[in-house]
């Protein structure tokens, strides 16, 4: 009982540090990135930037809230283990660790490849300067197209990830 405890104790700190970190590092990524791209200052003053911000940390922290049910099942795997508490808490941590690696490049690779593909269709329109210039619908259709690529390709990335949940072996009877 006690270990179910701080085994549901882990597991809720873990999301939650998850969550603060993917938020707080998508915030900071991508508003380098609109820096370099458009040279405002402060950009937090500009409505269809925070309206593209928000969409990006969506868009990341929807593919990265993924990673929860794969986590979840290798607790559960790993309990079935011989291993002590802190030996499964810090297998736990290490599964985490690399889910959330490959969570944060999954999630990067495929919204920068979704925001390339957006500006090869539409080379008339330069998305980074509308949004420095506040054009907010431009910021909405930048922002929807992030979400809903991240909607498409949540399923693929789980599949994914949930090739590395530690199964436990399968006897043959050849």
């Amino acid at each position: 009982m006690k270990t179910d405890f701080y085994i549901a104790l882990t597991q809720l700190s873990t999301s939650v540090v998850m969550g603060i970190l993917t938020v707080y590092l998508t915030k900071v990524i991508v508003t380098k990135y609109y820096k370099t791209k458009t040279g405002q200052v402060n950009p937090y003053q500009n409505t269809s930037f925070m309206i593209f911000l928000a969409g990006t940390i969506f868009s990341v922290s929807y593919m990265v809230y993924g990673i929860n049910e794969p986590l979840a099942e290798t607790m559960r795997i790993l309990q079935t283990q011989e291993l002590s508490k802190s030996k499964l808490i810090l297998e736990y941590l290490r599964f985490a660790g690399m889910f959330l690696t490959l969570a944060y490049a999954f999630s990067a690779g495929v919204i920068f490849l979704a925001y390339k593909l957006f500006s090869i269709l539409t080379a008339q329109l330069d998305e980074y300067e509308e949004i420095s210039r506040n054009n907010i619908g431009v910021a909405i259709l930048v922002s929807v197209l992030t979400i809903v690529i991240a909607l498409f390709a949540h399923i693929a990335f789980i599949g994914f990830i949930q090739t590395f949940i530690p199964y436990p072996e399968m006897p043959t009877f050849i």
